[in-house]
């Protein structure tokens, strides 16, 4: 990796109120690669609703669930968040991933049968091989491909659908309506990641099931609190009660890890109480968003055209994307580069994290930058 150039070093950071990152304690960068969509970590009343748990609570829960770790306020945490996503049940974990590794063991055994889109995050993937369940990765976002494997698996006891919501490297909405006929019509059950939908797409930020205004949900979705619902780790399971009451006793990620912190549980149910009475956050990230993308729409640069707020600009080679990213550090921004096997080879993205604290000047600077650096690549 270190001779292809590929080794990834990990860098000290201190991140300030403004979207700026000072590495190494001293230059300041622009960053528009961070995953505090909705500005929480800076948000007053968030801190000190977390500095009033950690003083009620404590650190830590200290216990597993199955114990003495359900702590009240963890429990509010899911009462809180079905209500929100307008499910039946939802069960939290310590992280985002544990909840897609702790999802198809207990579902599953070699009977059944799991079909997961190909882009999908690797967490899902890690889950699903974990299982005994074969597991089949169709094209991504091609349905036909779906229904062909869906149509050779007729001897399955079981079988699982599996999609993210929003892809995060182009920002492309699966469609969860297809999917549902498909599921009705092969006996099948669906399970959604909606990470990059909760807490932005949808009335409030209530999820791409709301954003889509479809009546039927997965029977399971999952997702993190790492972007739009409170900036803290955290991850979870929600959907039909049955499902959610043989996990809560058959998961073991849930039942052998320490339980999310009382301090991000605060967090979280506060992120969902702002967003239900005051959704001006929410609007300015959207408004910010829009703006970026109609400022280079006007430009000759390629532009992803997705119906989400992700911005993502195709720039052809894993060369060309490491020497804009290169080029954008040199002038004090950060923005992610993305490549092959995150993307098809050829068609590498530079991907834009735009936030809710981000102010048209700054937008405007990287704009201006990204500019520059086209011309280089010239």
């Amino acid at each position: 990796m270190e001779a292809a150039g590929l080794l990834r070093a990990e860098t000290a950071v201190v991140q300030t109120a403004d979207m700026e990152v000072l590495i190494n304690g001293e230059q300041s960068y622009l960053n528009f690669m961070g995953n505090d969509l909705l500005g929480w970590s800076s948000n007053e009343d968030i801190r000190e609703i977390a500095q009033e748990a950690l003083a009620q609570f404590g650190a830590g829960n200290t216990s597993s669930r199955i114990s003495i770790g359900t702590l009240d306020i963890i429990q509010h945490l899911e009462e809180t968040l079905s209500s929100f996503l307008e499910v039946d049940d939802a069960m939290v974990f310590p992280s985002h991933y544990l909840a897609n590794i702790g999802v198809f063991e207990p579902l599953t055994n070699k009977r059944d049968t799991i079909f997961i889109d190909e882009m999908c995050n690797p967490g899902l993937y890690d889950g699903a091989r974990l299982s005994q369940a074969n597991v089949i990765a169709f094209r991504y976002q091609d349905y036909d491909d779906l229904e062909y494997h869906l149509k050779c698996s007729q001897n399955s006891r079981f079988r699982i659908i599996v999609t993210d919501s929003l892809f995060n490297t182009d920002g492309y909405l699966a469609d969860l309506e297809h999917i549902n006929k498909l599921a009705k019509n092969y006996d099948a059950i669906t399970l959604v990641d909606d990470s990059y939908g909760v807490g932005i797409l949808g009335n409030r930020g209530k999820g791409i099931f709301n954003h889509l205004q479809l009546e039927k949900k997965a029977e399971l979705i999952t997702g993190t609190f790492a972007y739009a619902l409170g900036n803290v780790g955290g991850g979870f399971i929600s959907g039909d009660k049955d499902l959610i009451k043989w996990l809560r006793h058959t998961s073991r990620p849930y039942i052998l890890s320490e339980p999310l912190s009382p301090v991000n549980a605060a967090i979280v149910i506060s992120a969902i109480e702002i967003l239900e009475e005051d959704d001006s956050a929410l609007r300015r990230y959207h408004a910010n968003a829009k703006y970026i993308k109609d400022v280079i729409r006007k430009k000759d640069w390629k532009l992803k055209r997705n119906d989400s707020p992700w911005v993502s600009i195709n720039v052809g080679s894993t060369l060309n994307a490491q020497k804009m990213v290169e080029y954008l550090f040199g002038n004090n921004i950060l923005v992610s580069g993305l490549c092959y096997p995150n993307t098809p080879e050829g068609e590498s993205l530079l991907r834009i994290s735009i936030s809710a604290n981000h102010t048209e000047e700054q937008i405007n600077t990287l704009i201006d930058v990204l500019e520059a650096a086209f011309a280089v690549l010239e």
